[in-house]
């Protein structure tokens, strides 16, 4: 059994090198098949059954064509299909043996024919009948050769207009950020990379497919293309943002009768264009960061207003530590000072009597220029040397201030975080008791990884005393008694000419004074307490200013490659004052395209 193996494979082998020679062939019949035909064994083919395991057949069918792609014929035409038997109980050809031919795929209802169903081998075991393509084209065919103690052989046959062949396009990208949904498009050969734009992609695309992604099996094929005809290749791709990020482009690609014509394109990334005029919302937290004693006192004030049992804690350790140490202090304290603080800060935030909720609402609303100060601007981009480097210009439009009092808290119904928003513009900042000027913050920039914005470190200068002045007078206080400075606000709230009126005017005449003499002697007290206070808030307007630096991402919306807007923006810096620099501070900020 060994040696009729190896014989087998032997003849296989000769039948597949050669084969082709004088076609020495008896044809008979062009009717249709019996109903059912006798094999070896007693086995029967009936109704397409077919027969006896393969290691049982004695003999194989060897088609005598490249079975790697289907066979093509023109309309009209004809093609040989050739064939040989061998049989391994003989050790060689099987002449004068009956094959059978029958067309048992028609995908597109062509009107294809077999000159003959069944045929005879000749002396060599080869046979060969025509298959006639007729007139209908884009038909795809599949043709059973049979014979008995063989296994069924298939040859796949494609009708065409003209000679056809096909595309695979490997597509090869290096970009430094992925990209994904490449669309891949085949369009006519007049079409050249020079006009092709990836905004704006051609119309008359002939094929489409689309790679979720590369890494895999990157390539994709254009089937059943006329041959003798060039065709052009684009694709676009996206970011991981989902902005369109690359682009290729391959032409003159010629497709070649019965044959795939593999080619490769590369795909670029392509450059996003930021400039134009954008609305920006940036919100800093300066807590900690602001240097001297401008900053120990406003941390103080924060800390006491965001966290009060903690500014409790820390007063009672630093009286504590006059007499014990501030080692001993920080050992005692550690084992109970955060929990004790939590408590307090729940209880007079959340538990107290509501008038001391209120003062703790209206002291962070005082605080907010600190820990989360929200500042508008308008952001002009402008282009530099090249695509990669840009220029920014912020033009500071005002800030927003929060009065929180009043509005129901996270969690409670109605809660809304618009309410108590106040909008104040840099002329509101020139109609106060301490005028400020926000200057402009220039700065430039570089753009990476396709939409990945550097902005380099720049400097704006700023006052935060006067800030802080600024929210007490023109929010706090104005809210609070319609005045919009500390002593008109005592004055309004205190009411000296009510005090005044109070008292009997027999009384006054008893002890030789008017009524109003009381209101000028009340007006003159308060005046005088006011005073100090207001001397002190005025040592808080010095001059300071920020060292800046950030990033974000550009987002471009339309495919157009222009930025529409920018989001996930970072800032990191110093808070400068009196020639001393703070600890780092941070911020967040985001920006959108104005219309055009």
């Amino acid at each position: 059994m060994k040696s009729f193996l190896y014989i087998k494979t032997f003849l296989v082998s000769l039948v597949l090198l050669g084969g082709c020679g004088d076609e020495r062939i008896i044809a008979v019949g062009g009717g249709a098949l019996p109903d059912s035909f006798a094999l070896a064994d007693g086995a029967v083919l009936a109704d397409g059954e077919k027969y006896a395991d393969a290691e049982e057949m004695t003999r194989e069918i060897i088609l005598l064509h490249d079975l790697s792609v289907p066979e093509q014929v023109i309309v009209t035409q004809e093609l040989p299909i050739r064939a040989k038997l061998l049989d391994y109980e003989l050790d060689g050809p099987a002449s004068n043996a009956l094959v059978q031919y029958t067309i048992v795929e028609n995908d597109g209802e062509g009107d294809a024919t077999l000159s003959s169903y069944q045929a005879y081998t000749d002396a060599d075991g080869e046979v060969v009948i025509t298959f006639r393509s007729n007139f209908k084209s884009q038909v795809s065919y599949t043709v059973e050769l049979f014979s008995e103690g063989a296994q069924p052989v298939y040859l796949d046959i494609y009708v065409t207009d003209v000679p056809r062949g096909d595309i695979r396009v490997d597509v090869a990208y290096e970009g430094p950020i992925p990209i994904k949904n490449v669309h891949v498009r085949l369009l006519p050969g007049n079409f050249s990379c020079g006009q092709f734009k990836a905004t704006n992609v051609p119309g008359g695309v002939l094929g489409d497919a689309t790679l979720l992604g590369l890494g895999g099996d990157d390539s994709v094929a254009f089937d059943n293309l006329p041959a003798d005809q060039k065709f052009t290749i684009v694709a676009t791709a996206l970011s991981p943002n989902d902005s369109l990020a690359a682009a290729g482009c391959v032409d003159g690609v010629l497709v070649m009768p019965g044959t795939e014509n593999k080619v490769t394109m590369t795909m670029y990334l392509l450059v996003l264009n930021p400039a134009g005029y954008y609305d920006t919302t940036n919100i800093f937290d300066f807590t900690d960061a602001i240097p001297g004693e401008l900053g120990e006192l406003i941390d103080s004030v924060v800390l006491l207003f965001n966290n009060p049992g903690k500014f409790l804690i820390d007063q009672v350790k630093g009286l504590v530590a006059n007499f014990i140490g501030e080692v001993v202090t920080d050992i005692a304290f550690s084992l109970f000072e955060d929990a004790l603080a939590d408590i307090v800060t729940d209880w007079m935030l959340n538990e107290s009597p509501d008038w001391i909720q209120d003062i703790f609402i209206v002291g962070q609303d005082l605080t907010q220029i600190v820990n989360n100060l929200e500042l508008q601007a308008t952001l002009i981009i402008s282009k530099l040397s090249n695509d990669y480097y840009v220029q920014g210009v912020l033009l500071w439009d005002g800030i927003v201030l929060y009065w929180k009092l009043g509005c129901p808290k996270d969690g409670e119904p109605g809660f809304d975080p618009e309410c108590g928003k106040n909008e104040f513009t840099l002329e509101d900042f020139q109609n106060t008791e301490f005028p400020m000027d926000i200057v402009e913050g220039k700065f430039t920039g570089l753009i990476h990884d396709f939409d990945q914005l550097d902005i380099d470190n720049h400097t704006i200068k700023i006052s935060y005393g006067k800030l802080i002045i600024f929210v007490l007078n023109e929010m706090i206080l104005k809210t609070l008694t319609g005045q919009n400075n500390l002593t008109d606000a005592l004055l309004a709230f205190i009411n000296c000419g009510s005090i005044a009126s109070s008292f009997s005017n027999g009384i006054l005449d008893g002890i030789g004074v008017s009524e109003g003499d009381i209101e000028d002697f009340c007006t003159d007290a308060i005046v005088f307490l006011a005073t100090p206070v207001t001397l002190l808030l005025g040592s808080l307007a010095v001059d300071s200013q920020l060292r800046l630096s950030g990033k974000a991402i550009l987002i471009d919306e339309n495919s157009d490659l222009k930025v529409d807007k920018i989001v996930d923006g970072e800032y990191v810096g110093h808070v400068e004052s009196d020639g001393q620099q703070g600890p780092e501070f941070s911020g967040t900020w985001e920006a959108w395209k104005q219309p055009e």
